[in-house]
């Protein structure tokens, strides 16, 4: 793998401080590092974040809450998939907070405990209509009531998950925070407390500032992308930079066919750049014909079919690439910029689903 991505921490630091000082100090920056830090690096990302006061850290899995701990030996790791009751010794052991996702799911762990000294400290999850994972708000009061009488589970704080937080369906997402408002009142009322209370995602962060609670869950916000003008006007930065370089350069006449299946054939005497990336290491094959690269300061169009390992670029006459230059296929080169919205934007995928799945060869701190 060949390609590799640049992350300027600067720019995380920045994000994580317009954030703060958006929601104040009173709420707690739950920073979602799951999928490697959504492509762009577990460890370098954490440890700025640490490094940027953050002390919570969100994952989905339990083997990412361990690689986690590695690096980070004293903050706070929430797992919001559904943990194997067989990892509940796990977690207590490395101070992993997971969530509770039913009845059934608490009385499990709980028994995965039985002959363990100490508790697990867990959040309770309610469903208020993602309709993924978590407690049904309809019969929450009950199961939290159940829940609460593990003497092996302290379910010390609670959540949900928006479906949508934009403005057009404003209308869903108030109906699930009322959901959520009522859940909490119905334990009030049978006594039960929580610590600590969180619902709002990136785009919830921007939607409903009164939605804050104890904590927010910050993802793709604070990697750069996602930000809306709505009650918080946050402009963030892009972290991440996806760079390869240039394999080889050839001049070619008229009428050529490039590439597999010849999608493409030259329209007059032009430059082709061998580009070293393929779909192999993450770029959407679905960007033959239409995606463009940053080369020499200047966008040039992707022509032909993307292939495995390697896609090819139509220079025109600009002679004066030559191997071995550096390809910017996320990022900024010279005054011309390409980020990740974008990429997405035209190979009709999420700018997630573009940084989560690259797999770049390594990983430079450029800030």
């Amino acid at each position: 793998m060949n390609s590799w991505i640049e992350l300027d921490l600067s720019r995380l630091s920045s994000n994580i401080e317009k954030l703060r000082t958006a929601i104040g100090p009173s709420t707690e920056i739950m920073f979602v590092v799951k999928a490697n830090a959504y492509g762009h690096s577990v460890v370098p990302v954490a440890q700025c974040a640490w490094s940027s006061g953050v002390r919570w850290y969100v994952v989905a899995h339990v083997c990412e809450a361990v690689e986690l701990r590695k690096v980070l030996p004293e903050a706070s790791i929430l797992v919001v998939g559904a943990i194997n009751p067989a990892h509940a010794k796990e977690c207590v052991e490395g101070r992993f907070v997971p969530v509770i996702t039913s009845l059934k799911h608490g009385r499990e762990i709980a028994s995965a405990l039985s002959d363990s000294s100490g508790t697990l400290e867990c959040h309770a999850k309610i469903d208020t209509g993602m309709g993924r994972l978590g407690i049904a708000w309809e019969e929450a009061g009950s199961v939290l009531a159940a829940l609460a009488s593990e003497s092996k589970l302290a379910v010390k704080g609670i959540c949900t998950h928006f479906a949508s937080s934009v403005e057009e369906s404003r209308s869903f997402f108030d109906a699930q925070c009322e959901r959520f408002e009522q859940v909490l009142a119905a334990a009030a009322a049978a006594g039960i407390q929580f610590e600590f209370k969180h619902a709002s995602n990136s785009g919830a962060i921007s939607l409903a500032p009164d939605v804050d609670m104890d904590g927010v869950r910050p993802g793709i916000m604070l990697y750069g992308y996602g930000a809306m003008k709505s009650a918080r006007d946050l402009q963030m930065e892009p972290v991440l930079q996806w760079k390869t370089h240039v394999v080889q350069v050839k001049s070619v006449p008229a009428d050529f066919p490039v590439s597999y299946d010849s999608t493409y054939v030259t329209k007059s005497e032009t430059c082709l750049v061998t580009v070293d990336v393929g779909y192999s290491d993450g770029y959407p094959r679905s960007l033959s014909n239409c995606g463009h690269v940053l080369i020499g300061g200047k966008r040039m169009p992707v022509v032909g079919n993307v292939t495995m390992n390697l896609l090819i670029v139509d220079a025109g006459n600009d002679v004066s690439v030559e191997e071995g230059d550096e390809v910017v296929l996320i990022g900024k080169q010279g005054d011309e910029e390409l980020w990740a919205d974008e990429v997405a934007s035209a190979s009709g995928i999420l700018y997630y689903d573009l940084l989560t799945g690259i797999r770049a060869g390594k990983v430079k701190v450029v800030a």
